[in-house]
C-alpha cells in the first residue's frame, strides 16, 4: 500500500510539469507562502524543520542571525543575533537548539521555547553541518573544511569526543534504523558511515559520478543515500553494499537537498533552479526543474504539510518561499 501511494503521488507530480523533457523545464508546483524579512541583505546557509513546534529554521549566515518562522501562521517568530549561523540541530528530547556558528568556532545553545540563547560550546575551529543524535543524547558538529566532528555532550555542554574523518565534511545525516551518521566529504567524493557507538567511520563510499559531493538526503524505507554533487549530478547510494545504484543529471553546484518520503522525491537546491527528481524504489527520474533564485541553494520539506521551502535575498529584503506538491 505505501508503495502504491507514493508511485501515485510521483504520476501526480509527472503530470504537474510542463515541457518536462528537457533539463531546463519548469516544474508547475503551486505556489504556497511567502514571507519577507525586511531589511535584510544577506544570505542564508542550511535550512532544518522542527515538526513538532511546526517551524522553519533558517541559519542567516550573512546576517549573522537564527531565524525562525511559523509554519502555522506563516509569520517571522523571532530573530536571534548568534553570528555567522550555519546550521541548526533540533533536540526534541530536551528543548534546545544547537546552532552551529562558523567564524567564531562555537555552538550556540538556544532555549527553543523562549528562543534565546541560554549557553555557547566553544570548538577548536569553524563549524558547518551539526545533528542531534537521539539515541545517546549527543550533538555531531563538523569542522568546516578539516579533517574532523566534534561530539558535544549538551548535558555538560563542552566536546566530549573527536571523529576523525578522511577529508574536508559537508552535509550530515542520522538514521535511526541503522544507527549510523552519514557525511559528505566533499573533496574525497565520498560518503561515510559513522559508528555512533565508537563514533569511528566504519565504511568509506565513492560518490562518483557525483564530484564534491554537498547535499545529501535519506530514505530509511528503500535505505537509500542520496548525494548531490557540485559538478550536477545526484546519486542514490545503497546504504547496505554502498553500490551507486542510479544516478542523474541536476542544477549544478546545489548545496542542500530534501527528500519527501511520502511521495519518494529529492529537491536538489542550486543556484535559480530547484531541481525536482523521482527516487521510487531508488531509481532517479527527473521530473524537472523550478524557478527560485540565485540565492536560494537551500531546501526543507515539512513532513506534515509536504511543502517545499527555500529562502533567499534580493539584495534588499530576505525571503522565505514555499510550494505546495500535488495531492492525492
Amino acid at each position: 500500500m505505501k508503495t502504491l501511494k507514493r508511485s501515485c503521488l510521483a504520476a501526480l507530480a509527472l503530470l504537474a510539469i510542463s515541457a518536462a523533457s528537457s533539463a531546463d523545464s519548469s516544474l508547475s508546483l503551486t505556489p504556497a507562502a511567502s514571507i519577507e524579512i525586511p531589511n535584510s541583505t544577506g544570505a542564508f546557509d542550511f535550512l532544518r524543520i522542527d515538526s513538532k513546534r511546526n517551524r522553519l529554521l533558517a541559519a542567516h549566515e550573512r546576517d549573522g542571525t537564527a531565524d525562525y518562522i511559523d509554519l502555522q501562521t506563516n509569520k517571522l517568530i523571532s530573530r536571534l543575533k548568534v553570528g555567522g549561523a550555519v546550521d541548526t540541530a533540533v533536540d526534541t528530547d530536551s528543548g534546545f537548539y544547537y546552532v552551529s556558528v562558523q567564524e567564531a568556532g562555537r555552538v550556540a545553545v538556544v532555549d527553543a521555547e523562549t528562543l534565546k540563547e541560554v549557553a555557547s560550546v566553544k570548538t577548536a575551529g569553524p563549524t558547518d553541518a551539526i545533528i542531534y543524535e537521539p539515541k545517546n543524547k549527543l550533538v555531531y558538529v563538523t569542522h568546516d573544511d578539516g579533517t574532523e566532528v566534534w561530539v558535544i555532550d549538551p548535558r555538560l555542554r563542552k566536546v566530549v569526543g573527536t571523529v576523525s574523518i578522511p577529508g574536508a565534511p559537508e552535509f550530515m545525516i542520522y538514521d535511526e534504523s541503522t544507527d549510523r551518521i552519514y557525511l559528505n566529504v566533499k573533496d574525497k567524493n565520498l560518503v561515510v558511515t559513522i559508528d555512533p557507538s565508537s563514533n569511528k567511520v566504519v565504511s568509506q563510499w565513492s560518490t562518483l559520478p557525483a564530484t564534491r559531493p554537498h547535499g545529501m538526503a535519506f530514505d530509511a524505507r528503500t535505505q537509500r543515500i542520496f548525494s548531490a554533487g557540485a559538478n550536477g549530478k545526484l546519486v542514490a547510494i545503497d546504504a547496505k553494499t554502498g553500490a551507486v545504484v542510479s544516478s542523474i543529471d541536476i542544477a549544478p553546484k546545489v548545496d542542500q537537498i530534501a527528500l519527501d518520503a511520502a511521495a519518494g522525491i529529492v529537491y536538489c537546491a542550486g543556484a535559480e533552479r530547484m531541481s525536482v527528481v523521482s527516487a521510487g524504489e531508488g531509481k532517479l527520474t527527473l521530473l524537472g526543474n523550478l524557478v527560485t533564485a540565485a540565492t536560494a541553494r537551500n531546501v526543507a520539506v515539512d513532513p506534515k504539510t509536504r511543502a517545499v521551502w527555500t529562502t533567499f535575498t534580493d539584495g534588499k529584503s530576505s525571503f522565505a518561499k514555499s510550494w505546495q506538491p500535488p495531492r492525492t
